[in-house]
């Protein structure tokens, strides 16, 4: 095989291995980052895993009805733990303060941007 076909299908397998990896990354344009909604309850889930975090929480409305917030992405869990939030800090249970932005596409699912516990102790995301 030539040297020009050796570097063409080096190039080609290059390419396809890297795929996956470039399908990986994504823009945050799905989300209204101009909008910023606050959100008072109680912690139901925590995925603390990369890429990002997840998290749904519980709050009671005006009406006597629970209703469950859905934060379906967040920092990436190592960025959360540089910033001094651990997984063991927030458990299911745990009474906070959200911040979050809506999806563009589903506004009952959010971006979460800010955490606060009831002590004050509090984490922001961009």
């Amino acid at each position: 095989m030539s040297r020009f076909r050796q570097l063409l299908a080096s190039l080609g397998l290059a390419t396809i291995c890297g795929l996956p990896i470039a399908g990986a990354h994504h823009s945050f344009s799905v989300y209204d980052f101009n909008t910023r909604e606050t959100f008072e309850g109680v912690v139901e889930t925590l995925s603390f895993r990369n890429p990002h975090i997840t998290m749904t929480m519980t709050r009671v409305l005006p009406n006597g009805e629970k209703e469950t917030i859905n934060f379906v992405e967040g920092a990436p869990a190592n960025m959360v733990a540089r910033a001094g939030l651990l997984p063991d800090m927030i458990k299911p249970g745990t009474a906070i303060t959200a911040d979050g932005s809506p999806r563009n596409d589903d506004p009952k699912a959010y971006f979460l941007r800010r955490i606060k516990l009831v002590d004050g102790r509090e984490w922001r995301w961009p």
